[in-house]
């Protein structure tokens, strides 16, 4: 027992330190490779606002929430929205490609097998997981768990350009 509380007070320390790692801004370096070949550099999405799922293709609330977000990125899409699917780097490339044409993802699905953009942004690894980042990089909402797609939309909507 007294073992069993050691490891998940080390457990939590170490997450807090993940989490109290996590930086303000979405670093000017971060750059997600996308399954379909292409690099998408943070710098190039600044001036809108970036929502990013951690997600894996085993995690059954990830892929439950999938179509709303899918929906949501249709509908917010031509308005300035980005979204990125980052799949965790313990999920198998060929399963991460396999659920995206399953689900037939309309937004970038990003991998990250060496868990480099993981520890860049300071997240645990635990699905489902966003960040909302706003058009000048700030990380505006860290949302650990299924966020209800009405909150969602709630929390996008005032970064939209013009809004």
């Amino acid at each position: 027992m007294r073992c069993l509380m050691a490891c998940l007070l080390t457990l939590g320390l170490g997450l807090s330190a993940v989490a109290q790692a996590r930086p303000h801004l979405l670093p000017a370096d971060v750059s997600f490779t996308v399954v379909d070949g292409r690099v998408m550099s943070a710098k190039a999405l600044r001036d809108r606002p970036l929502l990013i799922m951690f997600w894996a293709s085993t995690c059954a609330p990830c892929i439950a929430e999938m179509p709303e977000l899918s929906d949501l990125y249709r509908e917010l899409q031509p308005k300035g929205l980005e979204l990125i699917a980052l799949a965790m780097p313990y999920d198998p490339p060929n399963r991460v490609m396999a659920a995206r044409q399953a689900l037939e993802l309309p937004f970038p699905v990003a991998l990250d097998v060496n868990a480099k953009l993981v520890r860049q942004l300071g997240v645990p690894p635990q699905t489902p997981q966003f960040l909302l980042i706003d058009g000048d990089g700030r990380i505006r909402t860290v949302h650990t768990g299924v966020w209800p797609i009405d909150q969602l939309r709630a929390a996008v909507l005032p970064l939209l350009p013009g809004a």
